[in-house]
């Protein structure tokens, strides 16, 4: 919650810088832009337990000045996930949503191959991430080791991602 308080005095101040140049010309005045973050989260499997956990982030994400990016809420709107040509370009269409964002929060304690795709888009494009388990708790990259929340291999498919 730390990070989500600091966020919010940032755009407090940011709107009081605001509120202090509103008389100046508009390419002098401040402006604030809402930074995104791309949710990273598990859809398949429990479908709906896993669409109010990636729901409940996104919400998180909103309350502290974010605009959430979940493709998974989305795209199975239109696409089928059970059709793996579909299933895949639902993945890809994410990953190129992910490529405009400042940030990606991966949740949870385990990633699906989705994730991992992901993780991977996100270490070619050096946006940085931020790791969380179910209940907004930070998993820091300095204490994965001794972490007992992740395994092995979720601390080794995160290796050369750039933390935030």
């Amino acid at each position: 919650m730390l990070d989500c308080l600091e966020l919010m005095v940032q755009i407090n101040i940011g709107n009081l810088l605001n509120k202090h140049t509103a008389n100046a010309e508009p390419n002098e005045r401040k402006v604030n832009n809402m930074k995104k973050v791309f949710i990273c989260s598990p859809y398949r499997g429990d479908i709906e337990r896993n669409t109010k956990l990636a729901r409940k982030f996104g919400r998180h994400a909103a309350k502290c000045g974010y605009v959430p990016v979940i493709p998974h809420l989305v795209f199975p709107q239109f696409l089928d996930d059970n059709n793996p040509e579909e299933r895949i370009l639902g993945i890809t269409m994410g990953a190129e949503l992910l490529k405009s964002c400042d940030m990606i929060w991966i949740v949870g304690n385990r990633l699906s191959k989705g994730m991992q795709y992901e993780v991977e888009a996100a270490k070619k494009h050096q946006i940085p991430v931020r790791c969380y388990d179910t209940d907004f708790n930070r998993i820091y990259p300095e204490t994965m080791s001794i972490d007992d929340r992740i395994d092995d291999a979720f601390a080794a498919a995160l290796n050369g991602v750039l933390f935030d």
